[in-house]
This record gives structure tokens, C-alpha cells and sequence, in this order.
């Protein structure tokens, strides 16, 4: 290959030996001014590779033997760049890789930094939201919680100010739920009372019912056999007003039969008393309207026979006239 260099070449050939001894190493591609010297030899490298290959297509032109020659030599220059130039490719690349790592490392951890001091804040916010639909005593314990948490600034940082406002939110947020609970919890109260002193007042309600009809079954169950016993005692006391009635009237028909049998005797006697006052005044040669009927009847009869057959008669004929007289 030697007797077919390209006379073109020669100058960029030359060069490859100097370059080879200036960067033909491994840069310190960790240090700013290692980074600088490398991608300056890169930048230097690949001037020359470029420029090598616009001289490539200029000398092809001619000929194409020469630029099959030229393109041969080409390549092998440029064989003989890229093993200069891809080691320090691969150096620059590589710091330039981890470089990119770290920085995103850097943020993965920032990130997750601030995701933990947000989710700390959180926290502090998630405890009033915990104490919803607690106990009045349970929210007291939240407030206690909250007034004795200590911030510390290793944990909050640069968001410390967050952080405080939202624990004196939290705990303002607190005090307006227990004042609220406190309220709720006495109306139940309230309503809980009055339930269980209406239940008692039911209760008492229920119960005077229930003796009050204990005490009227009594009642009646009383009054029923005061009455029957009343019945019992008017019945007999009636059958003994009937019987005593009774007897009155048996005793009053016995005095006006006696009465009357006494009146007939007390006619009878005046009667009698009559006749014997006739019978003597007749004896007296007094005239009397029986005297004929009595000398005619007493004719062969004793006087005390003639007069009461005189008697009888005048008082029969004297009942007739009075009974038409009425």
C-alpha cells in the first residue's frame, strides 16, 4: 500500500502521527478542564476526518482507480482517526452519561424530598379530616395532638412556612368540629332525654291505666255484688212489704168486718133499744105504728119476742128507706 499513498493525503498523514502523540491517551474527562482538552482533540480529530473526507471526493473526480485508491487510503486514515478519536469519544460520552445520571439522580431525590415533606404536611392536614364524625372527646385528643406537635426544621426545610400554616389551620379547623360536635352531641342529649322521659311518662301513663282498670274492674266487680246484694235485700225486704201489706190488709178486712159486725150490733142495739123504747111507750098508751102489727104478732108470744120480731121488722123497713133516701 505504501507505493500507492496519495500524494493529497500526505499532508493529513503527517498529521496523524503528531495527533496520535498529542491524543493518543486517555483524558481526564472528570475534571472541567479535562472535559475541555477532550472535546477540544475531538473537535481537532474530527476536523480533520471531515476535511479528509471532502478531499476524498474532490481527488475522486479524476479518476476512478484514484478514487478507488483514495477511497482505500481513506478509509484507513479514517480507521486510524476513529481509533484515536472514539476512545475519547467514549470517555467525554461516558462522563457526559453519568453526568446525566447523577443530575437525574440529583432530581429523582429532590423529588422524592419534596414529596416527602408535601405527604409530612399532608399528614398534618389528614388529621382534621380524620376527626370528622368523631366524638367530641376524640376531637379534643386531635387538638391536644396537634398543639403539642413540635415542627422541626430538618423535616420541613424550606417549607417550613407551609408546614406551620397548615397545622395552625388544622388546628382552627379542629376547634370550629368539636365546637360543632359539642353541639350535636347536646342536641342528641336533648333529643335522647326527652325520648326516655316521654318512654317514663308512657310508662307511668300506661301503668295508671292499667291500675285504674284494675281498680274499676274492682269497682264494678264491687258495685255488682253491692247491687246484687241490694237486689237481694230489696227483693226481701219487698216480699216482706207484700207479706206485711198483706197482713195489714188481712187485719184491716178482720177490723172492717169486726167494724161492721159491730155496727150491725150497734144497729142491732139501738134497734132493740128502739122497740123496747116503743114497747114502753106504747105501754104508756103511746100510739106507734107497730102496735098493731106487734098485738097482732105477740099474740099467745111472750112481749120480749114480739118486740124484737117488731124490731126486725121496723129496722129492715128503716134500711130500705134510708137506702132510698141515699
Amino acid at each position: 500500500m505504501n507505493e500507492y499513498r496519495i500524494t493529497e493525503y500526505n499532508q493529513t498523514a503527517a498529521a496523524l502521527a503528531e495527533l496520535q502523540s498529542r491524543y493518543g491517551r486517555l483524558f481526564d474527562v472528570t475534571t472541567p478542564k479535562g472535559m475541555e482538552e477532550a472535546r477540544k482533540a475531538r473537535a481537532e480529530v474530527r476536523g480533520y476526518r471531515v476535511a479528509l473526507e471532502n478531499l476524498r471526493k474532490e481527488i475522486k473526480a479524476p479518476a476512478l482507480e484514484r478514487a478507488r485508491l483514495i477511497d482505500d487510503e481513506a478509509k484507513r486514515i479514517t480507521a486510524e482517526l476513529l481509533k484515536i478519536e472514539e476512545p475519547i469519544d467514549q470517555q467525554i460520552k461516558a462522563e457526559e452519561t453519568r453526568k446525566a445520571e447523577e443530575r437525574a439522580a440529583k432530581a429523582r431525590a429532590e423529588i422524592a424530598r419534596v414529596a416527602a415533606i408535601q405527604a409530612r404536611i399532608a399528614a398534618i392536614r389528614e388529621r382534621f379530616t380524620a376527626a370528622v364524625n368523631k366524638t367530641a372527646a376524640e376531637i379534643t385528643i386531635a387538638i391536644e395532638g396537634i398543639e403539642e406537635m413540635e415542627l422541626a426544621p430538618d423535616d420541613f426545610a424550606e417549607f417550613m412556612p407551609e408546614a406551620k400554616a397548615a397545622q395552625e389551620e388544622t388546628h382552627t379547623a379542629l376547634h370550629n368540629l368539636l365546637d360543632k360536635q359539642r353541639a350535636t352531641e347536646a342536641e342528641q342529649a336533648r333529643i335522647i332525654t326527652e325520648r326516655e322521659e316521654l318512654a317514663r311518662l308512657r310508662q307511668q301513663d300506661e301503668e295508671r291505666q292499667a291500675e285504674q282498670k284494675r281498680i274499676d274492674a274492682e269497682v264494678k266487680a264491687k258495685a255488682e255484688a253491692e247491687a246484687a246484694e241490694i237486689r237481694k235485700a230489696q227483693e226481701a225486704e219487698t216480699a216482706q212489704i207484700i207479706a206485711a201489706q198483706r197482713e195489714l190488709d188481712e187485719r184491716q178486712r178482720r177490723i172492717e168486718e169486726e167494724e161492721q159486725r159491730q155496727a150491725e150490733a150497734k144497729g142491732e142495739a139501738e134497734a132493740k133499744a128502739k122497740a123496747e123504747a116503743m114497747a114502753k111507750a106504747y105501754k104508756k098508751k103511746v100510739k106507734s105504728p107497730f102496735q098493731k102489727i106487734i098485738d097482732e104478732l105477740s099474740y099467745g108470744m111472750p112481749i120480749d119476742d114480739a118486740l124484737k120480731m117488731a124490731y126486725d121488722m121496723g129496722y129492715a123497713e128503716g134500711i130500705k128507706v134510708a137506702q132510698r133516701a141515699a
